[in-house]
C-alpha cells in the first residue's frame, strides 16, 4: 500500500470495490476525500464520510471550491458525515460486528431513498490509538468485503502511513481487494468479488494472492450466508488471472461450491488439492 501526492484518478472505481489508500499528510488526505466524493456525487450516489482527522466543514469547503454545485449535498442528505466516536467507537471500544451491522443499515436507508449507489470514505486513523478491540481490525476489513460484494457500495479506507507501523499496514492492506498504484495516484483494483443470483454464487476477476487473499477468503467463507436462495453455489473464476496456493486451497475446501470457468492449469491444481484432502495421491 502506498500513498499519493494529493489527488487520485477514480476512473474504474466501481460499485463493489473496497480499496485501501495510504496518505502521509493532511493535504493528501483532503485531496483524496475531495476527489472520491466529487466522483460519487457526480454519479448521483450518496456519500458517507467517516471522519476523524478532517472536519466535515473542511471537506465541504474543499468540495465547494472544486464544484459549487456540491454545496447543497449535505443539506439534501446526499453527503453525510459520521464521526468515529458515533460509529467505530460508539461504545468506547471497537466492535466490528456492530459496525458491519451499521453499514448494512446505512445501505438499506440509502436504497430506500432511491440512490443508485453508495460511496463510503472511511478515515481509519482512530485505530492508531489505544482502542479496545482494535486487534480485530484486519478481520473486520476482510469481513467488510462481504458487504461490498453485493455490488451496490464502493468505498475506500484511508490509512495514515505516518502513524501506523508497516506491519499493521500490510495486514490491513491484505484485507482489501485493491490499493493505489505508486506514483500516479490511480486507484488500482487487483481483485473483484461480486455476488451473483443466476447462478447463485460469486464471480471472481483479477489476481488473488498474498496482497488480497484475506479479502477473497472472507467472501468465499460467507457465501452461503450472503447470497439468498437454495441449491449449489457457483464460483466463476474465468476472469481470475492468478491464484496463489492459499486461494486454490480455499476453493478446494469450500463446502457445496462448484468452481466454474477454471483454466486447465487451475482445474488441474484444484484436482490435486482435492485428492490430497481426500487421501488420494499421484
Amino acid at each position: 500500500m502506498v500513498g499519493v501526492t494529493g489527488s487520485v484518478t477514480v476512473d474504474g472505481f466501481a460499485a463493489g470495490d473496497h480499496l485501501c489508500v495510504g496518505y502521509a499528510s493532511r493535504e493528501q488526505q483532503l485531496g483524496i476525500v475531495r476527489d472520491l466524493a466529487l466522483s460519487a456525487l457526480g454519479a448521483a450516489e450518496r456519500v458517507i464520510c467517516y471522519t476523524n482527522q478532517l472536519s466535515s466543514d473542511e471537506v465541504v469547503e474543499a468540495l465547494r471550491a472544486a464544484d459549487p454545485r456540491t454545496a447543497a449535498a449535505r443539506d439534501t442528505g446526499q453527503l453525510v458525515f459520521r464521526a468515529a466516536e458515533e460509529t467505530y467507537l460508539i461504545t468506547g471500544a471497537f466492535e466490528p460486528d456492530g459496525m458491519i451491522d451499521g453499514w448494512r443499515a446505512e445501505i438499506g436507508e440509502t436504497r430506500a431513498a432511491g440512490y443508485p449507489g453508495l460511496c463510503m470514505i472511511s478515515d481509519m486513523s482512530w485505530a492508531a490509538g489505544p482502542v479496545a478491540g482494535v486487534s480485530r481490525l484486519a478481520w473486520y476489513e476482510a469481513q467488510a468485503n462481504r458487504v461490498y460484494a453485493g455490488g451496490y457500495v464502493r468505498g475506500v479506507c484511508l490509512y495514515d502511513t505516518t502513524i501506523f507501523p508497516p506491519e499493521w499496514l500490510r495486514e490491513c492492506g491484505a484485507s482489501h481487494p485493491g490499493t493505489i498504484l505508486p506514483g500516479d495516484g490511480v486507484l488500482s483494483v487487483q481483485l473483484r468479488l461480486r455476488h451473483t443470483s443466476e447462478p447463485r454464487g460469486l464471480v471472481v476477476t483479477g489476481e488473488s494472492d498474498l496482497a488480497t487473499g484475506a479479502a477473497f477468503a472472507a467472501v468465499l467463507d460467507g457465501l452461503s450466508a450472503d447470497v439468498p436462495g437454495d441449491g449449489p453455489l457457483h464460483v466463476d473464476v474465468s476472469g481470475l488471472a492468478f491464484a496463489d496456493v492459499a486461494t486454490v486451497a480455499a476453493l478446494a475446501r469450500a463446502p457445496e461450491v462448484r468452481v466454474i470457468g477454471a483454466s486447465a492449469h487451475l482445474a488441474f491444481v484444484l484436482e490435486l488439492v482435492a485428492e490430497g484432502r481426500n487421501g488420494g495421491g499421484r
